[in-house]
């Protein structure tokens, strides 16, 4: 069995890579890396409202980004939501730090966790600390773009059943139920329980912060959050 799932989830790694050429032209043409749909999946794969809110106040649940189901046990087995849900913070500290804080060791071990039973508490929280400082520099990005991306390559960009992203999102689902995915990069990730792991950890975490992941993500969150 467990030679099965590490067949499948080398089956969804080589997925999440094969980006139909049609589609990677006009992006690739538009300033996109040739791995924009694993650095868009990255930035996109536990979004919710209230980070969507982030580079457009009026973001909603009525939207089409691809995350990963909060519930893994999903009595019809979606591993992945059309759309970024609402996820809002609880209220009882003063700061969101502390409310992040809350939000995440009060989810542990329940079913609608949105991480499974692999990760440590402490991995949880750089997790969902990393995204949200991913999210924040990526604000910077977004409003940064010169020139904005075309009508045309929006359309292309959001096309995310057709250019590969929707599928990268799919393998973090997957990877979500047997290990930790920080990055989709083709390596072990270990356990998150000393700073030499740190190290390591924080080498993949920056992956997502170069230019080229950045300008990726960008776009797509341009041309997914400019409408509201």
């Amino acid at each position: 069995m467990k030679v099965f799932f590490a067949l499948l989830l080398v089956t969804l790694a080589v997925a999440a890579r094969g980006v139909p050429q049609s589609r990677c032209s006009k992006l690739l043409a538009a300033g996109l890396s040739s791995n924009y749909n694993e650095s868009i999946a990255h930035a996109i794969h536990s979004m919710t409202v209230q980070g969507l809110q982030l580079f457009n106040p009026r973001a909603n649940d009525q939207n089409t980004i691809p995350t990963v189901n909060h519930n893994l046990h999903d009595k019809n087995g979606v591993k992945v939501l059309p759309y970024a849900p609402n996820d809002a913070l609880p209220s009882d500290y003063f700061d969101i730090t502390m409310n992040m804080i809350d939000k995440i060791l009060s989810m542990i071990g329940k079913s609608d966790d949105g991480l499974g039973a692999h990760w440590s508490s402490t991995e949880r929280i750089v997790h969902k600390f990393h995204m949200r400082d991913l999210w924040l520099r990526l604000q910077k990005e977004v409003r940064e773009l010169s020139p904005k991306p075309l009508a045309s390559v929006c359309k292309c960009v959001l096309d995310v059943k057709s250019n590969g992203i929707f599928r990268a999102v799919e393998w973090i689902a997957a990877h979500y139920e047997s290990g930790t995915p920080i990055t989709l990069l083709d390596r072990p990730i270990p356990k998150l329980v000393d700073s030499k792991t740190w190290e390591f950890w924080k080498s993949d975490l920056l992956h997502y912060y170069t230019p080229e992941a950045l300008h990726d993500a960008a776009v797509y969150l341009h041309c997914a959050t400019k409408d509201f």
